[in-house]
């Protein structure tokens, strides 16, 4: 059990939501994504970038909130778990689709061609007139969050297996966790993946995405026992370099045999069920490696606190929640212009930090209200959290 604050988490949690703006805004410049705004010029340089992220952030932003949840659990009944989560995730969530995406949906239409108006005269249509992308209605980002509350009330059930308060699962986890035993721990990613991938592609809609919420679950589920048994960091942090070595082969390997792969499975052609399980253990083996990089070289580099982490810590969540508007917006406003596309995208990128940081600053942190409605901590509580220095008490979840 991790006993004491472990601020490499902290900043790795920063990190891996910081990432977001970088991702989101050079979809920009890339051909398919969010936002539906797009360049003329693209860049090859931000499709590898998206293209390699695509493999490992989403699962390190569920791993990192499967580690925050282990620390809220600690402290909380089941029932005040439930409430607590409820009120830190579904209050958003709501603000967020009411309120968040429909600016959003506005530019994008616009953009494409599908709607000419103000905003005033859009916002009704964004509830009536059917489901996005052929309708309006949409929660973009806001995806993460419904996952994450059902992965909260999904793991109500399985946290007693992983809290340590189970020796076997104790034992077995932490014979695992020794030397590159730990790297074992890929196989149940493997299962879940060459058994649902091909069937389930992925639309994150909670219907035909169960390969990535199996895949997500595990990871949460595992960042709940990695919070739980301390021996798996101290082993990632030992094999850091193993792990990064091993990322950077597999991605290379798996980038020049499977690149723009799309497998339809017939399981009647053995050759293209053994090419399928290949991808499967390569992508599922890069992504294991790369959560694990970051786990180690996180422990090594990043065993430090100081008032910059202390309030990015607590503005994460804001800032999730904010940040692919204002690129979206962002965006709609440079394409058409006679810029570069660095330009275009450090001007997005910079801009999007500079606005997301004042409204938090400015908005939503000095207003108890205005922090209930974004998942923040109310402030006399945050104070009392933060003074007592309970591991894990002012972590994000997401």
């Amino acid at each position: 059990m991790i006993a004491a604050r472990r601020y490499d988490l902290d900043w790795l949690r920063v990190i891996a939501f910081a990432i977001l703006i970088y991702f989101h805004s050079a979809i920009i410049f890339i051909p398919g994504g969010l936002p539906l705004i797009q360049n003329a010029e693209t860049s090859a340089v931000m499709h590898i970038f998206v293209q390699i992220s695509s493999q490992f952030r989403l699962g390190l932003l569920f791993l990192i909130s499967g580690v925050g949840v282990a620390f809220v659990r600690r402290r909380l009944s089941a029932r005040e778990f439930v409430a607590e989560r409820s009120r830190r995730l579904l209050i958003p969530l709501v603000v967020g689709i009411a309120f968040i995406i429909p600016p959003m949906v506005y530019l994008e239409k616009v953009f494409i061609g599908d709607f000419a108006g103000n905003f005033f005269s859009f916002y009704p249509r964004f509830f009536t007139q059917g489901v996005y992308p052929q309708g309006n209605l949409s929660w973009h980002h806001f995806w993460f969050v419904a996952y994450l509350y059902l992965f909260c009330l999904l793991g109500l059930r399985l946290f007693k297996y992983f809290d340590g308060s189970s020796k076997p699962i104790s034992n077995l986890i932490n014979r695992y966790s020794q030397g590159l035993r730990l790297y074992a721990f890929v196989i149940p990613l493997f299962i879940v993946e060459v058994s649902l991938r091909a069937f389930f592609p992925g639309f994150r809609d909670l219907i035909h995405d169960w390969a990535s919420f199996a895949h997500w679950f595990l990871l949460f589920i595992a960042g709940f026992t990695i919070a739980n048994h301390v021996r798996v960091l101290d082993s990632a942090v030992r094999l850091r370099k193993i792990s990064l070595s091993a990322a950077l082969v597999l991605t290379a390997l798996m980038f020049f045999f499977f690149d723009g792969t799309d497998f339809n499975v017939d399981r009647a052609d053995p050759l293209l069920l053994a090419k399928y399980a290949g991808y499967c253990a390569l992508r599922m083996s890069m992504a294991w490696c790369c959560l694990l990089s970051c786990l180690g070289f996180a422990g090594r580099y990043l065993q430090f606190s100081n008032p910059a982490l202390s309030y990015l810590n607590e503005a994460v969540y804001p800032f999730f929640i904010l940040h692919l508007t204002f690129i979206t917006a962002l965006g709609f406003e440079v394409v058409g212009l006679d810029w570069g596309i660095g330009q275009k995208y450090l001007f997005i990128t910079t801009g999007t930090i500079v606005l997301v940081l004042g409204c938090y600053h400015f908005l939503i942190r000095p207003f108890n209200i205005m922090r209930l409605l974004f998942g923040v901590k109310p402030k006399t509580s945050a104070k009392k959290v933060v003074s007592a220095g309970v591991p894990g008490s002012n972590s994000l979840m997401p």
